[in-house]
């Protein structure tokens, strides 16, 4: 069974239009949906043994500062 859910997002908070502005190249492809199910699986769903985070990529801030 699918069901669908409707959510806004209120353009004039810095937040929100992060989120759409991030979402747009998904919206143009129609797999807007899979990111956000991917996004809240990742913040809602407990880890397992068998789903492990991968590991972000950490940066180095002397490298970063050029001035």
């Amino acid at each position: 069974m699918i069901k669908r859910i409707e959510f806004h997002l209120n353009l004039d908070d810095p937040r929100e239009a992060a989120i759409y502005q991030a979402l747009i190249p998904s919206l143009r492809y129609r797999r807007a949906g899979e990111v956000i199910r991917q996004a809240l699986d990742r913040l809602l769903i407990p880890i397992s043994e068998t789903h492990k985070p991968q590991a972000l990529p950490t940066f180095d801030l002397q490298e970063k500062s050029h001035e």
